[in-house]
């Protein structure tokens, strides 16, 4: 984490009011005041502006200038609302939860399971993604996440303290590879982002929406070492303020022949997924990330 005290101090000081006042509104206001500082942020934050319509111009060249502007502005409230929602969703008991989720495929999940081989769980930045670990356990167990700590260490205590409810586990993923072979060797369940660049000496050049882009091997590697299989899955928040959660076909390669050719094959059919999915609904992907810098 960067150190900045003074910094983190006044930015938690921001927070802290701003979290409270999320856990007191109605779930379904909360995630307008969000969408709400989504649209303040698209107006003033030119920057991460330039950067998502770059993003979508070179990714989907398709689209027209004003669907793009369109794209980008909604893109903002999405994840000012995603924030809020998962703030808000500290309200909600095991109980409450359950009856605000929709899972489809959750047989997938289920059978891929039944082989005693550990689950690799793999999902992009995209949608409701926050809310998935704890959605999944309470259908199936526990999950243990891994994950860059928050720059501001006070609030990533609140932050961690959201992803870890209901007995799941958050793994700094800073020299965190053995323990995610530990999970996977005790028959756990491991929770992977894919979607986000990653330093050159620890990557492989995957395309994405058609141009290389620096893509972590780990998901590929896990699987390919363990036998685990990949099951990708994708949140989305739904109206009333509840959540879907989709469970997609599990993947297995076996690990045969060239072990790079293999590693980067099932990593770009994961890609390749996370790709599907975003094209669909492009305004709930992170495009204010330079994703595709090297």
């Amino acid at each position: 984490m960067k150190q900045a005290p003074v910094r983190h101090a006044l930015e938690h000081a921001l927070f802290l009011p701003f979290a409270g006042l999320c856990r007191a509104l109605p779930h379904i206001a909360s995630r307008r005041l969000g969408r709400g500082l989504g649209a303040l942020a698209y107006a003033l934050d030119r920057s991460h502006r330039r950067i998502a319509a770059e993003n979508l111009a070179a990714a989907i060249p398709e689209i027209a200038p004003a669907e793009r502007s369109r794209i980008v502005a909604a893109c903002f409230r999405h994840f000012g609302g995603a924030f809020a929602d998962a703030l808000s969703s500290a309200r909600f008991d095991r109980v409450a939860l359950c009856r605000r989720l929709e899972l489809v495929g959750l047989d997938r999940l289920l059978e891929a399971e039944a082989r005693g081989q550990g689950v690799v769980l793999v999902t992009a930045h995209y949608g409701a993604w926050e809310i998935a670990p704890q959605a999944i356990a309470q259908a199936a167990g526990p999950v243990v996440s891994v994950g860059r700590p928050i720059d501001n260490p006070h609030v990533d205590r609140t932050v961690r303290a959201l992803r870890e409810r209901f007995g799941n586990r958050v793994v700094d993923k800073r020299g965190a590879v053995r323990e995610m072979f530990r999970v996977l060797a005790h028959g756990g369940r491991l929770g992977l982002l894919i979607d986000q660049r990653v330093r050159a000496e620890e990557a492989i050049d995957v395309p994405f929406f058609g141009r290389p882009a620096l893509t972590s091997p780990i998901v590929a590697r896990l699987a390919l070492r363990t036998g685990a299989p990949v099951v990708p899955l994708f949140a989305d928040p739904t109206a009333g303020g509840g959540y879907r959660v989709e469970f997609l076909e599990p993947l297995q390669v076996e690990a045969t022949g060239d072990g790079e050719a293999v590693t980067f094959a099932l990593t770009r059919r994961v890609v390749e997924i996370c790709e599907r999915v975003i094209r669909a609904a492009p305004e709930r992907w992170l495009w204010m990330h330079r994703r595709w810098k090297h």
